[in-house]
């Protein structure tokens, strides 16, 4: 495992409600934390690491391109606003999320997931269009002359995919209750709570 120095922090909020901690090393590479890689995917982090040690997994391996490792990276968070500064931490970068993202929408498109597994497909299958059509809106917006909220437009197009991938109002002209967001993002309400609070949404 490579050791490398986590110069620079924030935190990120693609999916409503759900936040990871992002980093930016010494080698500039983009990465999220371990518990935000697995946050993001919908995963525990157990889950996730365990998933990684034996990569690619059985039900994931027929879709995997051969020679295409994932690899954790340790490294030592040395970025002042971070919390977790001075220590070390599992970071996946960019492409290492990527890889695992790509393969559970090509298994679940071949319908090869488990049972337990399925989460995870219907979450990387929001994430993928999601994250498409905010990098082709931030292109035309940049040419245009338009600062864009990257983080607002990926949760704009993240929701408009909810609906279409299920999240059902329980009243007419889409009137969510809490109930139906915490059940579709398979949350606790208190993230959902928290998430209301943080944005002054009543």
């Amino acid at each position: 495992m490579q050791e490398l120095q986590a110069v620079k922090y924030g935190k990120i909020e693609l999916i409503p409600g759900i936040k990871c901690d992002g980093y930016i090393l010494s080698d500039g590479s983009a990465c999220l934390s371990e518990r935000g890689a697995a946050d993001l995917l919908g995963m525990k982090h157990v889950s996730l690491r365990s998933v990684v040690a034996t990569w690619p997994p059985k039900t994931l391996k027929p879709f995997v391109d051969k020679g295409i490792s994932v690899v954790a990276t340790l490294a030592t968070v040395e970025a002042k606003n971070s919390p977790h500064k001075g220590r070390e931490i599992i970071v996946y970068d960019s492409n290492m999320i990527e890889t695992i993202i790509s393969a559970y929408v090509v298994a679940a498109g071949h319908n090869a997931l488990q049972k337990n597994q399925l989460h995870v497909g219907k979450r990387c299958s929001v994430l993928v269009p999601a994250l498409i059509r905010t990098a082709i809106d931030t292109v035309i917006e940049q040419a245009c002359g338009i600062t864009p909220n990257i983080q607002q437009t990926v949760q704009e197009q993240c929701i408009k995919l909810m609906k279409q991938f299920g999240l059902k109002a329980s009243f007419p002209e889409e009137i969510y209750t809490k109930k139906d967001i915490i059940h579709f993002i398979d949350k606790p309400l208190g993230t959902l709570n928290s998430y209301l609070k943080t944005h002054d949404i009543p």
